[in-house]
């Protein structure tokens, strides 16, 4: 069955007249643990039970090896290793071991992993619920305008349903808001509310 995708601008850059565009997945669903285990079930003699220990065990163990300050190989699969964070104010002098945190997890495939993509086939889907709209600043001025007029706070969600945006422009939208002083957060980074500035 082909991999379906569409295609979708790049954010928009100061001094590039046109804006580039990029191939992205539409994902069918989620392959869960219980469809991984039936599945290799099907394939060899092992028994969805061992299937589901082993694939616990494997999580329990790339943990230890990373938590440890190991990268993780997994041959014909891949290369894993943590991805660290820290605040951008941090001063280099007197870090310490908590300002850093876990960002994520790094996977590299395997050139063998990769090589078996070559025979994938693709098909596009052009599917307008997932593109943003086009909208000029003046535009999403007077819907904000609007907006406020009857509402005290607004959140992301609001806004998307306002202009039509996807998550991704939304917040990049708002960052801008914010940074140009049209907007303030009066809520939390994690759960940002926000207000006429």
């Amino acid at each position: 069955m082909p991999v379906k995708f569409d295609l979708y601008k790049n954010p928009e850059k100061e001094g590039v007249a046109v804006p580039k565009l990029h191939a992205k997945v539409i994902t069918r669903d989620v392959v869960t643990t219980r469809n991984l285990r039936d599945t290799i079930n099907s394939k060899c003699t092992v028994a969805p039970a061992d299937v589901a220990a082993v694939l616990t065990a494997l999580s329990s163990e790339m943990f230890e090896a990373l938590s440890d300050g190991y990268s993780l190989h997994l041959e014909g699969i891949g290369h894993f290793s943590l991805s660290l964070k820290c605040a951008p104010d941090v001063n280099p002098k007197h870090v310490s071991a908590s300002d850093i945190s876990v960002k994520g997890i790094r996977f590299l495939p395997d050139k063998e992993l990769l090589e078996k993509f070559k025979t994938v086939e693709f098909e596009r889907l052009k599917d307008a619920s997932r593109h943003s709209e086009n909208m000029e600043m003046s535009e999403i001025m007077e819907k904000m305008d609007a907006y406020f007029a009857e509402n005290q706070f607004m959140r992301r969600q609001d806004f998307e349903r306002l202009t039509g945006f996807n998550k991704s422009k939304a917040l990049r939208t708002l960052k801008q808001l914010v940074e140009d002083g049209i907007l303030k957060n009066a809520g939390t980074k994690q759960m940002p509310m926000y207000i006429k500035n």
